[in-house]
């Protein structure tokens, strides 16, 4: 945090996931390796880090403002790890912000994370390296039944393909999806926030529990969960966007096994009705239990779409595929 005025400004991206989501958790990798197909958005969580003048101390201003001695004494779990780990002793003076309410689904506390992590490195990090040490924070740090999907790709951005092998090691592939191919499935994927926010930990420590007992049903809807990412990645290569539609909405068949507060009985409702408006599949974003609803709907049906999921409450959240991922200003 060595800067001439002592002010850094990071941002790293939320997440959309597609295929293949929970493999990911540690319950289900550490056996049979995980793979989870996902890409950037050009929604982000800004962090900005100032020097203050004052003798010591950090103040914050993220979910409300406080001032606190030492890291130990801040409010906010994830920035009082990240600050045990990585925070110089300097006084600061710290901000964030981001585009989407938290606990909705997106990657939002894994996008904070690495972007705090960016700005309080005393050194450049890759981004394999920023994903580790911002995931390591929720994971050993918080003792958070999470896996590294989220940190990963709001780190590197784009689309990627992320194999989670058994040995704890994380590979990266990444998806080359022409311009076109993005930009008309960028336009033909729309996404509603359900006006529900949850803890995903809550919803994830059921499917992890259920892994560990070796419940049959939670294992092979894992196992075809993980098959998806396969033809998910075709369809987006080949610009099939209509196929991408199809297989999202298998993916949420398969997710809906997974634990009784995956889905909530008005959201299936919606998501039905979504169906019969002419979209073609979707799921919900992250854990499930509320969020964001995402989903392909052809642009004629457009109008149609909207007009229904309007009239079950939810509201449009417009975004975009972006390559760019965790980004670092210095002032």
């Amino acid at each position: 945090m060595s800067t001439d005025t002592g002010m850094w400004v990071s941002s790293a991206p939320l997440r959309v996931s597609l295929a293949g989501g929970g493999t990911d958790l540690p319950a289900y990798a550490t056996r049979f390796g995980g793979v989870v197909l996902g890409a950037g958005t050009d929604l982000r969580v800004t962090v900005v880090g100032r020097r203050a003048r004052r003798p010591g101390g950090i103040r914050v201003c993220l979910d409300s403002c406080s001032r606190a001695e030492s890291p130990q004494e801040l409010a906010n779990p994830f920035a009082r790890e990240a600050m045990l780990r990585h925070w110089d002793g300097t006084p600061l003076d710290l901000f964030s912000t981001g585009d989407v309410p938290g606990a909705t689904g997106m990657g939002s506390s894994a996008a904070f994370c690495v972007a705090l992590v960016a700005g309080l490195s005393t050194g450049p990090l890759d981004a394999c390296s920023l994903a580790r040490a911002a995931s390591d924070i929720e994971i050993q740090g918080l003792g958070r039944p999470v896996g590294r999907q989220d940190h990963y790709l709001s780190a590197l951005g784009g689309f990627r393909l992320l194999h989670f092998h058994r040995d704890g090691r994380v590979e990266v592939e990444d998806v080359t999806v022409p311009t076109g191919a993005a930009r008309l499935l960028g336009e033909e994927l729309l996404l509603f926030h359900t006006g529900i926010s949850r803890d995903a930990g809550d919803i994830l420590s059921d499917q992890a529990g259920g892994t560990e007992r070796g419940a049959k049903d939670t294992t092979h809807r894992l196992h075809e969960i993980k098959e998806l990412t396969e033809p998910l990645k075709d369809a987006l290569v080949q610009g099939r966007s209509a196929e991408v539609g199809r297989l999202l909405g298998r993916h949420w068949e398969l997710k809906r096994g997974l634990g009784a507060r995956v889905s909530l009985p008005h959201v299936d409702r919606a998501y039905e009705d979504a169906l019969a408006a002419g979209a073609t599949g979707g799921k919900l974003l992250g854990a499930g239990g509320g969020g964001f609803l995402l989903l392909h709907v052809p642009l004629p049906h457009h109008d149609h779409v909207r007009e229904v999921l309007t009239a079950h409450g939810m509201q449009e959240q417009p975004f975009a595929f972006d390559t760019r991922g965790a980004v670092l200003h210095t002032l």
